[in-house]
């Protein structure tokens, strides 16, 4: 497997379409974006990531920057409109990969599915929930692309949308 993956032509691609309604978080959401993706790299063993995969991490929260804290059903209507754009044909796949990301228990009837929720696990938990990576993996991932303020962002925007919605705190949420 070779070095950290630092760009991919779909993820940029992606975000710098999304430019606009990130802001200033663009930084942070593509640094999040990039641990992940090389995060579930490293899971799955892989040299290069696929299209599909990439298009399933550009994606995943961008919901919460479109439309709100409820973003799983946004951001996995963003496959729809931008797998035909890069030549995607496993759609269904890719949108499994949004829908499932933060299913709290394991996914074992796809690899991809798997191991992009724990990828994300991963990064959300600031490695402390590693799966099957060193800390010397993480750690150079997240000196290659740091966190950057992402986890505050996250906090902040969890606790706007629990004290207007106490019942659902975690509507993106999945068993």
């Amino acid at each position: 497997m070779s070095a950290i993956l630092i760009k991919h032509p779909v993820v940029d691609g992606v975000l710098d379409s999304f430019g606009d309604a990130l802001g200033a978080d663009a930084g942070r959401y593509r640094n999040h974006v990039y641990r992940a993706l090389n995060y579930q790299r490293k899971l799955l063993g892989l040299s290069a990531v696929p299209d599909a995969i990439a298009l399933a991490w550009a994606v995943h929260d961008i919901g919460v920057w479109t439309t709100s804290w409820d973003y799983i059903a946004p951001s996995a209507a963003q496959v729809d409109v931008l797998a035909p754009r890069y030549g995607i044909n496993d759609v269904a796949r890719v949108r499994l990969m949004v829908e499932l990301h933060h299913k709290v228990r394991p996914y074992r009837q796809d690899d991809w599915v798997e191991t992009f929720r724990v990828a994300d696990r991963i990064d959300v938990s600031l490695g402390l929930l590693p799966g099957m990576l060193t800390r010397v993996e993480i750690r150079e991932v997240v000196e290659a692309f740091p966190y950057d303020g992402f986890h505050n962002l996250l906090v902040r925007t969890a606790a706007a949308w629990t004290a207007k919605h106490p019942l659902r705190p975690m509507p993106m949420m999945r068993w």
